[in-house]
């Protein structure tokens, strides 16, 4: 038993959904698919610059980078 009215229609909440809808907003927004997929490139390598960014190199994989501290000998 539905709690809608039959002439009432149920928005498509799907990620399919979501994603069509955003394509159709940049088409509009841009005027064209080059321009749309420039400036989702534009976004998407600001993301991946801020991202580098923010990841700490100073451990890896289980190994402080070279330079990061002195060497602890034991015959000092």
């Amino acid at each position: 038993m539905s709690a809608l009215p039959a002439d009432q229609r149920v928005e498509d909440a799907s990620l399919d959904a979501e994603i069509t809808g955003m394509v159709a907003e940049l088409l509009e927004e841009h005027g064209s698919e080059l321009a749309a997929l420039r400036a989702l490139a534009h976004d998407f390598l600001v993301l991946l610059a801020d991202a580098d960014r923010s990841v700490s190199r100073g451990y890896l994989r289980g190994l402080f980078s070279e330079g990061a501290r002195p060497i602890h000998r034991e015959d000092e």
